[in-house]
């Protein structure tokens, strides 16, 4: 699999693969979950995907198999403009050293047994460009599901908030310290070696 951040400096070298990340956004938020209306263009966008958004695009040859949105806490960002009143427990965090990571998917196709993998794969490069970009925290509205795999990998769970129905789900507001062993952590449960932005993934053999 191949790993790339996209930003507004380098997005005139990715245009199918933003096609493909906005179109799989729209079947997994318009379609499938019904949580924003259909696109008559089938391209899913909202306020948030402005200049300052980061895209995360995990692709397998030319197909795109999961990606995820990044903006600075210190601009509107979902938790601060959709859930205002979200964080109870601890503040909401409105910091440049923060960044929200939201939009997240893997597309239906390599969902199943591959999905812990996958995650695990994108958690790692989260973590690399977080520190190559000097972030302290990571995180935002999360889903609960996601829990038990953080936990393996003994990140930092920080949850400024009770849980938030949202489709019959408890998602919570949380964050996740930048560090190098979280990186090292995520990349060893995806048996994964080495740096994976803008390269391909280099997989361990399973003993």
């Amino acid at each position: 699999m191949q790993f790339h951040f996209i930003t507004k400096d380098n997005e005139h070298l990715f245009q199918p693969e933003l096609e493909q990340f906005f179109r799989a956004r729209h079947v997994v938020y318009a379609e499938e979950l019904g949580w924003v209306p259909r696109s008559p263009d089938w391209l899913e966008y909202d306020q948030f995907d402005t200049g300052a958004a980061a895209y995360l695009v995990v692709l397998d040859g030319n197909e795109l198999v999961a990606g995820s949105r990044f903006i600075p806490t210190h601009l509107p960002h979902l938790l601060s403009e959709v859930f205002p009143n979200s964080c109870g427990i601890r503040p909401m965090v409105r910091d440049a050293a923060v960044v929200e990571w939201t939009r997240g998917f893997i597309i239906p196709s390599r969902r199943g047994r591959e999905s812990i993998r996958i995650m695990a794969s994108a958690c790692a490069a989260v973590m690399e460009y977080a520190l190559a970009q000097g972030y302290r925290q990571v995180g935002g509205i999360q889903d609960t599901k996601w829990i038990p795999l953080w936990k393996k990998m003994e990140w930092s769970i920080h949850v400024h908030g009770e849980p938030v129905d949202i489709d019959g789900r408890p998602w919570l507001p949380i964050y996740f310290d930048v560090t190098e062993a979280a990186m090292l952590a995520a990349r060893a449960l995806a048996r994964i070696e080495g740096p994976l932005l803008g390269s391909t993934a280099t997989e361990q053999q399973a003993a």
